[in-house]
């Protein structure tokens, strides 16, 4: 992916970010494929929504890396709680049964994250740790799952 400045009719910049999600009580939901596909989805779709482009996304047993580029109408936070809100959200609302054991309450994620912006020298670094280097959490995983990938050339 080519990481140019977006030019609009006031500014002219970059924003991308490295965002790390944890969900409610360090649980490894992630475990389940079915589970990891239906977040990645909702994270996907509510980034769509709100003219975020998704560059990479990861995840470990628990826990979700996603990188963003182009959020220039968004902070961090918004960032954050756009992706985690809505899916969340459409999470617990379509597909609780699914992680019902391990999660109670209203809560899918933790409520905070990690977060680091990522400028141009460093967004192909950040995106292929995202995309390749999240293996070393499912070797402590005794059944061998794979680690789902999605990242955009």
């Amino acid at each position: 992916m080519e990481f140019e400045l977006i030019k609009s009719s006031h500014s002219v910049g970059e924003a991308n970010y490295h965002h790390t999600f944890t969900p409610a009580y360090r649980r490894d939901i992630f475990a389940d494929p079915a589970v990891r596909v239906l977040t990645r989805d909702y994270i996907l779709s509510g980034a769509r929504q709100h003219g975020i482009t998704v560059a990479a996304m990861g995840f470990g047993p628990d826990h979700c890396h996603v990188f963003t580029a182009h959020a220039k109408n968004h902070s961090a936070a918004e960032v954050a709680s756009i992706l985690k809100g809505f899916s969340s959200r459409m999470m617990r609302k379509n597909h609780s049964e699914l992680f019902k054991d391990k999660l109670w309450g209203t809560k899918f994620w933790t409520s905070g994250y990690f977060y680091r912006t990522v400028g141009a020298v460093n967004a192909e670094t950040v995106r292929r740790y995202v995309s390749e280097s999240q293996s070393k959490h499912w070797a402590k995983d005794t059944r061998q799952l794979k680690l789902l990938e999605f990242a955009v050339n």
